[in-house]
Formats: C-alpha cells, structure tokens, sequence
C-alpha cells in the first residue's frame, strides 16, 4: 500500500468514531472508493454492517451509532423523539429504567435503509411518521449518547408526541406519572409548540395534565392562542367526561384519588 493510500487509511481510521456505522455512499463522497474500500475489507480494518454500510472490523455498533449514520451522513429527516427522548434526557428512568423500544419520528415518509431496518439491535426500533408538529424543527436538539451525537427532542416536544399515542387508561397513566415530572419546561417553547399542534386530543391533554399538576410553566401560558377546537374527545374508552377540556379520561383522575 502506498504512502498516500496508507494516509487515506490512518485518516478514516483516526475519524471514524466508535460505535458508529459509515454508509458506503458517504464514503464515496470523501473519496473512498469501492476498491480502496474492498482492499480495506480483506486486510480486515473494516467490515460490512449489511448492504451499503461498514463498521470497524472489531466494532459492535449499536442503534445509536447506526442513527448516526442515517442522520449525519444520509441526512434523513429522522430524530429519537417521544417516551424515548424523555428516558434519554432523565425524564422517565423511575418508570421505565431500561430502553427495550426506540421511538424514531419523521414528519415525512420514508424508507429506512435495510441495513439499518434488518440488523439485530438491541432495542426494538419503531418508526413513527406524524405531522404532529407539521414540519417544524422547534425543540430538537443534539445529545452524546455512549459518545455519539444524535438528535433528539427536547422535553416540551417529546412529550407532545408521547401524549398523541395515549389510547387507554395504562398510557394515560404513565404519560401523567412523566408530565408530574416535567416541572422545568420552556413556557414559550410550549406556546409556541401548542399553537403549531395539530391534534386537538393532544393539546387539550396537554392542558389537562399540566393544569392538574400546578406546573409553573402552565401559568404563564396565552390559553387564548392554543387552538383546542370544539366538542367532545374521547381519550380513555368508558372514563369520566372533563367538562373544562371536554375530554374523557380515566375516572379515578376526576375523583382526585390518584392525584
């Protein structure tokens, strides 16, 4: 291998950070082509992670570092948001200490690549595509997980988009037990997030929760402004109507005996 071949190598090596996946495709636009990668691949400095993909020879590569990939190198309009968000930033640890799901948002559709799709991570993934938000990118934000950098949202937005899956009294529940917690949240970054949403089950809940938990933040928001339409919405099968948000939910939180 020539002196310049050999730099080329050093340099991918010394870049390439641990944990992660490199798409071929990316490599391709930095000059590293099918040959120089193969030669790499027999002299056993990298190996393929599935079609169009490589990873350190000696490498594991979890989740994380293969969001990596599809978020820095493909650019794919993918970030971890919702219950997985929260657990990632501290929110929900007491409720569900162990990440067993990845929750991925997109407000597109989108096809996965199927290396990323097909491998055997360690945490199921789950793809959401949701317009919740519409294509706003308000409340994301970048984080080091194990050293790798991924988007991610923010607080305010992940429990938006935790609040749009409640269907039954267990979600209900568990999105209540997180919302007590989230005592910190930006006011204007929910006002502005509760004006852009576009569910009214979701922003009606949102209200509900966060004004029977006397957080601060509710307070200081323009109610006026948040669209919460009209009529009945129904958010827990067979629970107890709230005349205030005209919502159903679950009987006991009416009564105040889980409260």
């Amino acid at each position: 291998m020539t002196t310049k071949k050999n730099e080329k190598l050093n340099k991918l090596l010394s870049d390439w950070l641990p944990g992660t996946v490199y798409t071929s495709s990316w490599l391709r636009e930095k000059g590293y082509g099918t040959d120089l990668l193969h030669g790499y691949k027999q002299s056993g400095w990298i190996r393929s992670f599935g079609r169009g993909a490589y990873a350190r020879f000696n490498d594991e590569p979890e989740w994380e570092g293969g969001l990596y990939a599809i978020q820095k190198q493909l650019e794919m309009p993918v970030y971890v948001g919702g219950i997985t968000a929260l657990q990632l930033q501290g929110y929900a640890h007491y409720i569900a200490p162990q990440l067993s799901k990845c929750h991925l948002y997109t407000p597109q559709k989108i096809k996965l690549p199927k290396w990323f799709i097909t491998h055997e991570w360690k945490v199921k993934i789950k793809l959401h595509i949701s317009t919740l938000l519409g294509t706003s990118d308000l409340a994301k934000k970048q984080i080091n997980h194990y050293q790798i950098p991924i988007t991610i949202a923010a607080p305010e937005r992940a429990i938006l988009e935790m609040l749009s899956h409640v269907d039954s009294e267990a979600s209900f529940i568990h999105a209540w037990q997180i919302m007590e917690g989230l005592t910190t949240l930006r006011p204007e970054i929910m006002q502005t997030l509760l004006e852009l949403c576009n569910s009214i089950k979701v922003a009606r809940l949102c209200l509900y929760m966060a004004e029977k938990n006397q957080l601060q933040w509710y307070e200081q928001l323009n109610k006026d402004a948040i669209n919460v339409g009209s009529g009945k919405r129904s958010i827990v099968k067979d629970g107890t109507l709230n005349k205030n948000y005209q919502i159903t939910v679950p009987d006991k939180f009416e009564d105040d005996s889980w409260i």
